[in-house]
């Protein structure tokens, strides 16, 4: 009989400690869900906790010192890439202008030929031409002898092509100079800043230069019809 009682009591230990081990078991389950649950409660509401969480998790806590490192290093990258961007842009208004190309150039020789071919030829108000000429009339003919048609007069000349810079003529492209209100002059640019063009009653057909005293301050724009 009292070996039976002590079985008894060493198998209700048993089942105790069991019992004991299981509860604790599933508290710590219980516990372990309830934080996951929170930290996903957490990280839907605020997305800035939730990365802050991961860092103190993966241990990538930086301290100041070394915050400050890399605050220094981006900000010297930074630096670096807008001073190549500047130079970048430098390098393109410092670029010389894109050489004209066979075709158009050959064109632009020919026209400067018939143009010179005229020299001299007297300045007669809205003569076009064969052996007297006003400036748009000049400019008319000489291009017209090349086949390209422009129009009469010198204003429409000046926006019916492309529209050029002063640092980007090329040998062919007409210049318009406003010499008694608005474009009221059109010449032919042959090159190295000289132009070909019907001047005056006095001059007739003539070459002149664009830093010339009377027509540097009345340039106004440039056209390329090549």
């Amino acid at each position: 009989m009292k070996k039976n009682k002590t079985f008894w009591g060493k198998l209700t230990v048993k089942k105790n400690k069991l019992l004991l081990a299981t509860v604790l078991i599933l508290g710590i389950a219980t516990f372990t869900f309830s934080n996951a649950y929170a930290d996903s409660e957490t990280t839907e509401a605020n997305p800035t906790n939730a990365t802050e969480t991961v860092e103190i998790q993966q241990g990538d806590t930086i301290a100041d010192e070394d915050l400050e490192k890399l605050l220094s290093a981006n900000e010297e990258q930074v630096n670096i890439q807008e001073t190549e961007v500047q130079k970048s842009e430098v390098q393109k208004e410092q670029a010389p202008a894109v050489k004209q190309d066979e075709k158009s150039a050959a064109v632009a020789d020919k026209i400067i030929a018939i143009g010179k071919s005229k020299l001299g030829s007297p300045y007669v108000f809205g003569s076009s031409g064969p052996n007297s000429f006003d400036c748009s009339g000049f400019t008319s003919y000489v291009f017209a002898q090349a086949g390209i048609s422009l129009p009469r007069v010198a204003s429409s000349q000046a926006y019916g092509g492309k529209r050029v810079s002063k640092a980007n003529l090329q040998k062919g492209d007409l210049v318009f100079f406003n010499t008694f209100g608005g474009i009221s002059h059109v010449g032919i640019y042959i090159g190295s800043g000289n132009f070909i063009h019907a001047s005056s009653y006095n001059s007739g057909v003539t070459i002149s230069n664009l830093n010339d005293s009377y027509y540097a301050p009345r340039y106004v724009t440039a056209a390329r019809y090549l």
